[in-house]
């Protein structure tokens, strides 16, 4: 994985980021987050595996884990509970901000002791040390534990995998990209990450995406895609209120992998 340096969101914000180490059109980012308060940092998803020497040096460059207080896991995909073991170990005074079905579905990997966890479900508003945050389920997400996270201080909201886009180079907004990259980007990679939108009442729908424009947003971060500045956010929002009416995208199949494989030996 190439690493990038954290990117401010806000004055206490930063976004840890990584990208595939390759070119193309397919670049899809793995990011996490932090909200830094003195003795009481949050740290919201832990990254995945693969990068984890890098994840760490992102982290440990704006907070010293000691003073991590609170670890929010939005759901149990490998690459947002990819250092969960060692986080436990190192942020030793942390509490796993959790729910019930994502503590029961992380149970088969991972040993998180029911007394450092917090539950939080999706509507609910709770103060993690001095920073008040409110739970809120993005519209398309791949797991049913996903939650999303708004903090209410800085107006920054983890959508999780929500609004992903893959990048055909290293961008740190959305605006730096082509519209029509970021337009069909969106699209596409919504469409794979929840197929059973074309299944979905288009009210009940609109209804998600309006829970998610009813806050007041300054940002935007997604555990996929560059961040979605205030100026960009209303676009955002009407790219995704149009993915149930969005063709069904088809995933890469036994040629793509053929080809993968031949370019790889090329190389």
């Amino acid at each position: 994985m190439t690493t990038d340096q954290p990117l401010a969101l806000a004055a206490d914000v930063h976004l840890v980021r990584s990208l595939p180490g390759r070119d193309g059109p397919e670049r899809l980012a793995i990011n996490s987050l932090v909200l830094r308060s003195p003795g009481d940092t949050v740290l919201v998803d832990t990254g995945a595996a693969t990068g984890r020497d890098a994840w760490w040096e992102q982290v440990e460059s704006i907070v010293d884990p000691g003073d991590v207080r609170w670890v929010f896991l939005s759901h149990d995909d490998a690459d947002h509970v990819g250092n969960l073991p060692e986080v436990l170990e190192r942020c030793d005074q942390a509490t796993i901000v959790t729910s019930w079905q994502l503590g029961e579905r992380l149970a088969a990997t991972v040993s998180v002791p029911l007394d450092r966890c917090r539950w939080l479900n999706d509507g609910e508003r709770t103060a993690l040390g001095e920073r008040e945050v409110v739970a809120v389920r993005p519209p398309a997400f791949d797991a049913p534990t996903t939650r999303g996270l708004y903090d209410v201080a800085s107006k920054v909201y983890w959508a999780a995998d929500c609004f992903g886009v893959p990048v055909p180079h290293p961008v740190d907004e959305v605006s730096q990209l082509d519209r029509d990259v970021w337009d069909h980007g969106l699209l596409r990679f919504g469409s794979l990450l929840s197929p059973w939108v074309a299944q979905v009442d288009p009210r009940r729908w609109r209804q998600a995406v309006s829970r998610v424009a009813a806050l007041d947003l300054r940002a935007v971060a997604s555990a996929h895609g560059p961040a979605i500045r205030q100026r960009d956010v209303d676009h955002a929002l009407d790219l995704l209120a149009e993915l149930p009416e969005h063709p069904e995208e088809a995933a890469p199949g036994q040629r793509e992998l053929e080809a993968l494989i031949a370019a790889t030996r090329a190389a």
